[in-house]
């Protein structure tokens, strides 16, 4: 079959909105920030009252042996607050930041200027894999929306019968689905591209730990929850429109089955298994009127459909 590849799909970055334009994450409001702040509403309604990192911290701690991780990398590290955290609950750490935005290095920087870091101004997917291979943990926390994404692949790049051409993307594409038997979409789908490619690279690097965290296209609610959201997800990842550049929800099944491929073992599940909100009869309240009634009930609500809507995965080198 002769065609031209690059009629077949559209490539969605974000690197150069990174590296140029971005000043600020204030309207871009992640799960970790809007947990740092002590007075926020959020804390509230949860069973601990505390910060993203400090959560995650010890939700770690009862997932892997915390006590053997000494360098620890955070990619895409945002205002360094996670980071700050885990320095709280272990002031031995060595950290190393590794970004691809200026502007936001210098805010870690700031945020860290207390600790010891190393600092990377780099695009994580240039580097080697060797790079990786010296890190006990290595953190990727709500930026693989970031990475590059395929956007309305055809089906047929996939297809025994179709002969690739000179672009590199393609043949990229057929490489995860041949090699680790990715599950093959029938219609025109999207890909994560970059987050498939980032979770090889930190697996072939032979990390001990890895956790990664993102908005997912494949969650499920509690059927409880169920009757306060309309969130359907098809497996699908989804375009999030966001100031300056567009981002995708992440196919965690596939990043999944590359590692196991790779030799780690995954712990998977939703945000709220370490961030848990205690759903009593006031949050019930708020959930029923989709927190239409103030600023901070509006807060809660969309909140706790986050920590259902965001997956991690803990990979663990077997």
């Amino acid at each position: 079959m002769d065609t031209d590849d690059n009629e077949l799909y559209r490539l969605n970055r974000t690197d150069d909105y990174h590296r140029q334009d971005l000043e600020t994450l204030g309207w871009e409001l992640t799960v970790c920030n809007s947990l740092y702040p002590a007075n926020t509403p959020i804390r509230r309604i949860l069973k601990q009252n505390t910060s993203y990192g400090d959560l995650l911290y010890r939700y770690l701690a009862e997932c892997i042996p915390l006590d053997a991780v000494a360098k620890v990398m955070e990619i895409g590290g945002g205002y360094g607050y996670l980071m700050k955290d885990f320095l709280g609950n272990d002031p031995d750490l060595k950290p190393s930041m590794l970004d691809i935005s200026p502007a936001l290095l210098k805010k870690q920087q700031e945020t860290l200027r207390d600790h010891k870091v190393e600092y990377y101004l780099r695009d994580a997917l240039e580097m080697e894999n060797a790079f990786f291979s010296s890190f006990d943990l290595v953190i990727l926390n709500e930026n693989l929306g970031d990475f590059p994404a395929l956007v309305d692949i055809d089906p047929v790049i996939l297809s025994e019968n179709y002969i690739p051409g000179p672009d590199d993307t393609v043949r990229q594409v057929r490489h995860f689905f041949d090699v680790y038997g990715l599950e093959k979409p029938a219609a025109s789908f999207n890909m994560n591209i970059g987050a498939v490619q980032m979770v090889e690279k930190v697996c072939r690097a032979g990390i001990p730990y890895i956790f990664i965290g993102e908005h997912s296209c494949e969650c499920l609610l509690p059927s409880d929850l169920k009757p306060f959201f309309d969130i359907s997800w098809t497996g699908n990842p989804m375009r999030i429109r966001l100031k300056g550049h567009d981002e995708f929800t992440i196919k965690f099944s596939y990043l999944q089955e590359i590692a196991g491929q790779l030799g780690y073992k995954a712990k998977r599940g939703p945000f709220a298994d370490y961030i848990v909100p205690d759903i009593n009869d006031h949050v019930r309240a708020i959930l029923a009127s989709r927190g239409l009634y103030s600023d901070s009930e509006e807060i809660i609500y969309q909140f706790i459909g986050d920590v259902y809507e965001y997956e991690y995965l803990i990979l663990m080198k077997q």
